[in-house]
């Protein structure tokens, strides 16, 4: 048998064995038996041997309370790694098994503060999740699990944090960013613990453990001169040695460090904290430590020195990393803000302020608009540009000018000087931030009020702007700023652009402009515009032609604008231009009709508005929202880039106030119309309106109405009373509408409406009574319409002008005469008598011809002589006219009478033949009379 399969603590008695084989007399059987016996003796053995080696080597036991407080450090430690990278699923998943360890641990605590890691990640979870929070848009860049689990997240921190309020508020005092102090500061914690259960280990055990320490003391002291050179190598000798020495189940017992081993950690912790010296004395120790500071990335941050004279070189760096991957843009602004307290002069001034503007800008690319803070700082900057180039009036900034990237600018002593960018970019950016923010905050919180605030210092930026473009001779710029400054008042009335311009006037330090040379307001928009006309490309100029419009309607001068549209043709190549353009044509129409309608026109702000109300798509053609499409669905990308055209909420037309508008024109047109189209026949019935028109149907066939709620209620019901006469009630109806009290001359708009419908009323009672009278007197309309004898005058003697009657004033008498040509048809019972005796003679004609087309198999009377000619089944159909026509039931007639005489076909005789001839006319003659009897 092979020793390999012995137990090493019974090898020496199975050697003696062996050995004694040779002087005594043992069988193969006792030395199995022997054998076996040893084997298992020999395990036991191993097992006590085990439990007394075990006696050696202390073990750690761990209480609950440091199980509690490990697995809360790391479930803590776990959800702050998550929640920086929105794995907002395990976020929620570690934070639900974190609350019952936590629970468990206040109970173990009793009344000792929870781990500091804790309270740090409940902190850092309420300002993630209720602080800072995230909108619509970075929720959408998240999985649907994590979306879902951020907004539970947020609802719970709104709970669970109340209990620990308090402990929350001491951490904000003096916050623990660091998760090295966190874990230390655990460890302390769990060191404490530890230390108790030493001091309750058996004094027995210590008594043993203090000889050993000394015997290991005195045994250093005397070979310290010997093994001091071979201190790593003896440590790795007896670990290993150790090792060896345990076995079984002690090896993998966690034991406490001896004094060698916490020595050796400490050595190491030692030298750690060596390699990283203090910010204090790192600045005088970088040229002795030899160790270098390394930044984000593994990127070696070298401490460099700019100066006027080395500016040049770190800003055309800066320039050519600008767009790579990896170029940290925050670190670019903060390195440009240092470039320009270096800058020595103006042109290295303007030099950096031009690249720290577009690094500005860059800084917030990829998000839905620029905060408010990074777009107040680009401003500033530009300000700052502004200022620099007008206290500097050699400078120049131009597109076209030669790139300045040598050393020569550190000797500038204020000569001329052009330099290369665009000042117009930045302006032009600056505007377009500032509307991105207006097109994405909701206009119904006081955010928008406050960012609203802004476009007084905006404006007073491009104004600024303007100043220098014509000092520079820049023509195309100025047009592109001027354009901008007509979208910042063309929309404004003149009393909130008068304090505009107060507020420019304050703020602006430039000198007066030649464009504009003061007064009021009109003449600020007309000077501005004017220069557009004369100086500007054919787009800029459509675009301030069509804002003059605007603000010509938008203060009641309707003429002017009307004058404006007509002579500019602007309506014949609308349909070609940009949609930008095409929306603010359609803005120029709307307030227009707003405007005719201000001043009574009624016909004039129905035409402007019917096109645009007709189309079901008002808030598109506006650019006032994104509608839904019945027909269609709009695509992610078309949907943005509708959102992206769509105008503030300020700028907006209101749409139910131009839907009022537009119905109360229709009703005022419509209902004459009706009532003229059921007087005269001859009259075209056509709707004027047809959307009115549908309106109105649909209201009439509803079953029960109740008192009217919104403006289309009101709009109907005065509609019906004004056809029935009823003209007081049409006019509360209208004047009870709410809508118009947003217009600036409310009072006067509802005066002119109850004057319109008194006369509509008027002109509809004459058009729906004219056959009812012979003569009516004009003292007794005026009486009934509450309307001036004159004007009652006027207004007969201009329809009957206009052949809307069929009647003679009698001005001796006071008496309209109606003529005879009224009575023809008198009453509408005599109308629709007349109208169904004709729809019943041509259904009687379509019944004959039906009947006939049934008889003769599917073809006309006309088409049986072509049959008989190729051979027919009968004499009737062979002797059968083309222009004869006849009475149902005759062929069926003549055929029996055919057969009676012998048959039929060719084998007649021509006295059977005129028989027969002779009966078909007579019975087809009779069923003819029969027919129309």
């Amino acid at each position: 048998m092979s020793r390999f399969f012995q137990n090493v603590n019974d090898s020496e008695s199975s050697d003696s064995d062996f050995s004694s084989s040779s002087d005594s007399e043992i069988s193969e059987n006792e030395l199995e038996q022997k054998q076996t016996s040893t084997t298992a003796s020999g395990r036991f053995a191993r097992a006590a041997y085990d439990s007394d080696s075990d006696t050696d080597v202390k073990r750690v036991m761990k209480n609950p309370r440091e199980k509690q407080m490990e697995e809360t450090v790391k479930l803590s430690t776990d959800i702050l790694k998550a929640m920086r990278t929105d794995e907002w699923q395990a976020v929620s998943v570690d934070y639900e098994k974190l609350l019952p360890v936590v629970k468990k641990l206040t109970n173990l605590l009793k009344g000792d503060s929870l781990p500091r890691v804790f309270i740090r990640c409940l902190a850092k979870l309420e300002d993630r999740t209720i602080k800072d929070g995230m909108n619509k848009e970075q929720l959408s860049k998240l999985k649907a699990a994590d979306a879902r689990a951020f907004n539970k997240m947020k609802q719970r921190m709104r709970k669970d944090n109340k209990s620990y309020a308090k402990d929350i508020s001491s951490y904000r005092e003096n916050p623990v960013d660091s998760a090295d102090e966190e874990a230390s500061a655990a460890n302390a914690v769990v060191e404490s613990d530890s230390d108790d259960e030493d001091q309750a280990v058996p004094s027995t055990q210590t008594a043993r453990a203090v000889p050993k320490a000394k015997q290991a003391a005195r045994d250093s002291d005397m070979d310290s001169d010997d093994s001091q050179w071979d201190m790593d190598d003896s440590e790795v000798s007896s670990s290993e040695s150790e090792d060896e020495r345990q076995v079984g189940f002690s090896r993998w017992l966690k034991k406490a460090p001896t004094k060698d081993e916490s020595s050796v950690k400490k050595t190491k912790k030692d030298r750690s904290q060596r390699s990283t010296p203090a910010p204090a004395a790192q600045a005088d120790e970088d040229e002795d430590d030899g160790f270098t500071t390394v930044g984000k990335g593994g990127k070696v941050a070298k401490k460099v020195e700019v100066t006027a004279e080395s500016l040049n070189k770190h800003l055309k760096a800066i320039r050519d990393a600008r767009g790579r991957k990896g170029t940290d843009k925050k670190e670019t602004v903060v390195m440009l803000d240092s470039l320009l307290g270096v800058a020595g002069n103006a042109l290295q001034r303007c030099k950096v302020l031009m690249t720290l503007i577009s690094a500005q800008f860059d800084e917030s690319s990829g998000q839905s608009y620029m905060p408010v803070e990074q777009w107040k700082r680009s401003q500033s900057s530009i300000n700052e540009l502004l200022s620099t180039l007008e206290a500097n009036r050699q400078l120049s900034i131009f597109e076209t000018a030669d790139a300045h990237d040598d050393d020569s600018d550190v000797a500038y002593a204020g000569e001329e000087a052009t330099l290369r960018g665009s000042v117009v970019s930045f302006i032009d950016r600056l505007d377009d931030e500032f509307t991105r923010s207006l097109q994405t905050i909701d206009p119904h919180t006081p955010d928008y009020i406050e960012r609203m605030r802004d476009s007084v210092p905006l404006y007073v930026t491009i104004a600024r702007a303007q100043s220098y473009f014509e000092r520079a001779g820049l023509q195309e710029s100025l047009c592109r700023v001027v354009l901008r400054r007509i979208e910042h008042l063309y929309y404004r009335t003149d009393q909130v652009n008068s304090q505009v311009e107060a507020a420019a006037a304050a703020l602006k330090t430039s000198g007066e402009s030649r464009i504009v040379s003061g007064g009021d307001i009109e003449s600020v928009v007309h000077g501005l515009c004017t220069f557009l006309y004369q100086h500007a490309d054919p787009l800029l100029r459509m675009r301030a032609m069509l804002m003059h419009i605007f603000n010509h309607a938008l203060h009641k001068r309707y003429y002017v604008a009307r004058d404006l549209l007509l002579m500019s043709h602007i309506q014949e190549s609308a349909h070609q231009a940009d949609i930008n353009t095409q929306v603010l044509y359609n803005r120029a129409l709307a307030q227009m009709g707003l405007a005719a309608f201000r001043l009574g026109l009624v016909r004039e702000a129905f035409e402007h508005t019917v096109e645009l109300m007709s189309s079901g798509h008002q808030r598109e053609l506006l650019a006032q929202g994104v509608g839904q499409m019945r027909t269609q669905q709009l695509s992610p990308a078309e949907e943005q880039l509708q959102r992206q055209r769509q105008l503030p909420f300020h700028i907006n037309i209101n749409l139910e106030l131009l839907e009022c508008v537009f119905l109360t024109a229709s009703m005022l047109i419509e209902i004459p119309f009706m009532a003229s189209a059921n007087a005269n026949p001859e009259t075209r019935r056509t709707a004027t309106c047809r959307v009115f028109r549908r309106m109105l149907d649909y209201n009439e066939r509803q079953v029960f109405l109740g008192p009217p709620e919104n403006t289309r209620d009101h709009i109907m019901a005065a509609a019906k009373a004004l056809a029935d006469g009823d003209w007081v009630a049409a006019r509360d109806f209208i004047q009870a509408i709410k809508i118009w009290s947003l217009l600036p001359d409310c009072e006067e708009i509802k005066d002119m409406m109850a004057s319109k419908i008194q006369i509509e009323a008027l002109r509809t009672y004459l058009f729906t009574y004219s056959t009812q009278f012979e003569s009516v007197g004009l003292d007794d309309l005026a009486t009934m319409f509450d309307l001036p004898r004159g004007k009652v005058y006027s207004l007969l003697a201009r329809m009957v002008y206009q052949d809307e009657l069929q009647a003679s004033l009698d001005e001796v008498s006071g008496v309209l005469v109606f003529s005879r040509a009224n009575f023809e048809a008198s009453s509408r019972l005599q109308q629709t008598a007349l109208m169904m005796s004709n729809k019943v003679n041509a259904f009687a004609d379509i019944n004959e011809r039906m009947f006939e087309l049934k008889n003769n198999g599917g073809q006309a009377p006309g088409d049986r002589q072509g049959n008989a000619d190729q051979g027919g089944r009968g004499q009737g159909d062979r002797d059968s006219r083309s222009n004869y026509q006849r009475g149902p039931g005759g062929g069926n007639r003549d055929a029996q009478r055919n057969r009676k005489d012998g048959g039929a076909g060719g084998n007649r005789n021509n006295n059977g033949r005129n028989n027969n001839n002779n009966n078909r006319r007579g019975g087809g003659n009779q069923q003819r009379r029969g027919g129309r009897q």
